[in-house]
């Protein structure tokens, strides 16, 4: 049968790398020569012995570590995590290596509430956190710098292939943190913590290949030099990307509403998505005692997946560059007063190359507007429009910390940000206004642009106060100022109590506000027949109210729950302008309310060998009391990582969407459930410190989709199965 087919097959791979390790390590038993020392009983035992107690002594250290990992997201200072004042995640490097995940994004997915979802216009994922689709609610960073970018507020189109070859660990509070970093911290905060110098001591070096022609390679560096740390990393990634296959698109409606004209057909359906990217990542960062500088440079070309009006076509090219600058200082005085300012740079220049209709289309025009075709428009190169935008930010941040007694830590903190968006060029092939073809691409700039400039300046203040009142209970509290020049302020209040009732029980029950400005996409998009911007937009606000309950049962299982509920107001949504056909206004329209349960679990058997699991369960509504669409009430994860000997590691995980549901305007049902299952193997240790790792993702083969608008019937196609095969060496 098919299923026993793919079991034997997840076999013969599983028991191929085996075989491999097993014949690399029969070089570790190598007779002593003549010339060597005979080895007695007694020291043989003896160095037994020591290995024993080594082993243990290791196995000690890492139960320490796991047990109970201390944070800094939820505080800016460091808290265990069983005391943070949020509802924290943090996944490690080993958990990571072990999975065989290879983008960031797909890291996420294994988070309690996280969802992922295929954008069909821009090709990025887009990342749904609690029941809410929209990754400009999430706010990013990388080693504390906030990596946003302020023309859409989605840090995935730049971020979600970040190399994980070079991330140390992952923190991430789920719920609000406005409260401590102001804007788009609304629905999570996401900290990437790189590796720092003593991490590497060396150079690690990977490499690999895997389906749809992908070469991922990677140097990872750190060392000291008189004093000097220095780490980073250099990548380089090219992909064909996947190649699904779409039956019918928007182009398809149009060839039947011009079929009468007698025009031929110009859709591209029946044909493959475009998903092909390049990329190259560059990071580097230099500590000198309480000094810091730290730099990191992105160039990103992609395809796109379809198109911004969702028709295939083939000569698209989005290009992101970005870049980010900081230098920083944290000096401790008498023990009490921390002080930790910084100055960064950042620079985002974006290119949408777009092509987005297809060669020969033909566009039906309704000019009496009366519901019948009395005209075509025909674009021989293809409807194409090209945009360029650059953003620049430049800030200050001086937060400082102080033990008011023994156990009450207060943090004060004062941020400037000065935001300027320039630049805008926009050519095209069409009149931005009435489409009529152009013959030629021509610039727009002057008189037809599709952004304005605009600066932003933000003036931030916040204050903490977290307190041991006594050894089993704490209190955080806290509120953030935010004053922006272009729509006005924001405050966000947080209050946060944790209370270990038990010596290994903890109850957390927290309060916080959050916001999310309206991008500049929302605000300053201007000349555009379809899409107009709103300087009058107020921010997005959501209050959140949490209880979680952590328990240890042993010193192997933990386990954890939390019940939470966001109240939302003011959502950004784009809607139809009355009096003008086919126009849409970014507005604040709209309510939502969300409410679930996330609960997860960890068994340490010993090290590398362990077992997670957590499952979410959240009930979006808007103000009607309608589902949210695009997001499921239901998720899950499953996981088991066995090191069932030296020179193997294997992992076997899966991921359970129940079905979600889709615009009340959609007629379709519900997109089904669906489970994919990843099996990743490493071997290591056979060869000095060579790595090999196999990954096999969506092991079954299971066909799956993301939502699509009605004009793609079949929805997004979503990767069957896929395989990695890589390499890694320390020297």
């Amino acid at each position: 049968s098919s299923m026993s087919k793919k079991t034997i097959v997840a076999f013969i791979f599983s028991a191929s790398i085996i075989f491999i390790s097993a014949v690399f390590s029969e070089d570790a038993t190598i007779p002593r020569g003549k010339n060597e020392a005979a080895i007695t009983p007694e020291k043989e035992e003896k160095t037994v012995a020591l290995e024993k107690e080594d082993l243990l002594q290791k196995q000690i250290e890492w139960l320490q570590a796991e047990s109970a990992p201390d944070v800094s997201i939820s505080t800016r200072h460091q808290t265990p995590i069983e005391k943070a004042p949020g509802i924290v995640t943090v996944i490690t490097a080993g958990e990571i290596k072990n999975a065989g995940y290879r983008n960031f994004v797909e890291i996420l997915r294994s988070v309690p509430g996280f969802e992922l979802l295929k954008n069909g216009g821009s090709g990025t994922e887009v990342c749904a956190m609690r029941g809410i689709q929209s990754s400009n609610k999430v706010r990013l960073m990388v080693n504390g710098h906030m990596v946003n970018d302020p023309f859409t507020g989605n840090p995935f189109s730049h971020f979600d292939d970040f190399p994980v070859d070079n991330i140390k660990r992952i923190e991430v509070i789920r719920g609000p943190g406005s409260a401590l970093y102001g804007e788009n911290a609304f629905t999570a905060v996401i900290n990437i913590i790189t590796f720092d110098a003593k991490d590497v001591d060396g150079v690690r070096v990977s490499g690999g290949y895997g389906s749809f022609d992908t070469e991922d390679e990677s140097v990872v560096f750190g060392k000291t030099y008189g004093g000097v740390d220095v780490s980073g990393m250099v990548r380089y990634k090219h992909s064909d990307g996947f190649d699904g296959a779409i039956q019918s698109d928007l182009v398809t409606q149009m060839d039947k509403g011009v079929a009468p004209f007698g025009l031929p057909s110009a859709s591209r359906a029946p044909g493959a998505v475009q998903d092909w990217r390049q990329e190259y990542d560059m990071n580097l960062k230099t500590v000198y005692k309480d000094f810091y500088v730290e730099g990191l440079y992105i160039n990103k070309n992609q395809g796109l997946f379809t198109s911004p009006q969702y028709a295939l076509t083939d000569e698209s090219d989005w290009e992101y560059n970005y870049v980010f600058g900081e230098f920083g200082y944290k000096k401790t005085f008498e023990e009490k007063l921390t002080v930790k300012p910084r100055l960064y740079y950042d620079q985002f220049d974006t290119k949408l190359d777009t092509e987005s209709l297809p060669d020969g289309v033909h566009l039906p025009l309704d000019t009496n507007r009366d519901g019948k075709i009395d005209g075509v428009y025909t674009y021989p190169d293809g409807f194409i429009g090209i945009g360029n935008i650059q953003e620049k930010i430049a800030g200050t941040e001086i937060p400082v910390d102080y033990e008011l007694f023994d156990g009450n830590i207060a943090t004060i903190g004062f941020e400037y940000r000065l935001v300027n968006q320039t630049n805008p060029r926009f050519s095209s092939n069409f009149h931005p206004l009435t489409l009529a073809p152009l013959g030629e691409i021509q610039s727009q700039t002057e008189t037809y642009n599709f952004q304005q400039d605009a600066t932003r300046r933000i003036l931030s203040f916040y204050l903490q106060d977290t307190w041991d009142v006594s050894d089993t209970l704490s209190l955080t509290m806290g509120v953030r100022h935010d004053g922006y020049s272009d729509f006005g302020t924001a405050i966000s209040p947080r209050t946060g109590v944790t209370w270990k009732f038990m010596e290994n029980a903890a109850l957390k029950v927290l309060y916080g506000s959050a916001f999310r400005p309206p991008s500049f996409v929302e605000m300053y998009t201007t000349n555009q027949p379809a899409i107009l911007g709103n300087t009058g937009l107020d921010p997005e606000v959501i209050k959140t109210y949490e209880i979680g309950l952590h328990y240890r049962f042993n010193k192997h299982v933990t386990s954890s729950v939390n019940y939470f509920y966001n109240d939302i107001t003011d959502l950004i949504v784009l809607r139809g302008v009355p009096g003008n056909s086919g126009a849409s206004l970014y507005q604040n329209y709209g309510d939502a309310h969300v409410q679930g349960v996330e609960m997860e679990t960890k068994v340490d058997i010993c090290k590398n060998n362990y077992v997670f699991m957590n499952y979410s369960f959240q009930n979006p509504e808007d103000n009607h009391g309608d589902d949210l669409p695009f997001v499921t009430q239901h998720k899950g994860n499953f996981g088991i990582n066995a090191q069932y000997w030296k020179y193997v590691n294997t992992n076997l995980s899966t991921f359970v969407s129940g079905t979600r549901s889709r615009e009340i305007s959609d007629s379709r049902d519900d997109l089904p459930a669906y489970a994919l299952l990843n099996l990743s193997v490493i071997g290591k240790e056979f060869f000095k410190t060579l790595e090999i790792q196999g990954s096999v993702y969506n092991l079954l083969d299971k066909d799956y989709s993301d939502p699509a608008p009605a004009s793609i019937p079949g929805d997004f196609p979503r990767p069957g199965r896929t395989f990695w095969v890589g390499l890694k060496y320390q020297f």
